[in-house]
């Protein structure tokens, strides 16, 4: 498999990334995170993804934009803290930049 795959979620093209590369990537904030109910919903999909990377060691879905577009990256989440979502191997990605979550 190659390092990005193009796949289709939703009608939309993403390219999938290794959490390895997202140090090469740069960071596009989102300007949904400023309305207060999607800001809600997000917090709350970062928690369940939290407590099964922590707990049940399972990997989830992770939808962000980019400068060069959205990108989806497979991973476990860590940790949360005010401004990133921490994966597993130190990697993080900016929560304004989080898109969706999706817990499988």
């Amino acid at each position: 498999m190659s390092v990005r795959e193009k796949y289709i979620y939703m009608g939309a093209a993403r390219i999938m990334i290794r959490h390895e590369d997202l140090l090469k990537v740069i960071f596009k904030n989102d300007k949904t995170m400023y309305i207060q109910e999607e800001i809600k919903i997000k917090n709350q999909k970062v928690y369940m993804a939290m407590l099964m990377g922590n707990h049940y060691y399972d990997n989830v879905r992770i939808l962000f934009n980019t400068e060069d577009g959205e990108r989806e990256v497979v991973s476990r989440i860590w940790a949360r803290t005010d401004k990133f979502v921490v994966l597993k191997g130190g990697m993080f990605i900016p929560i304004g930049s989080v898109i969706d979550i999706i817990l499988e």
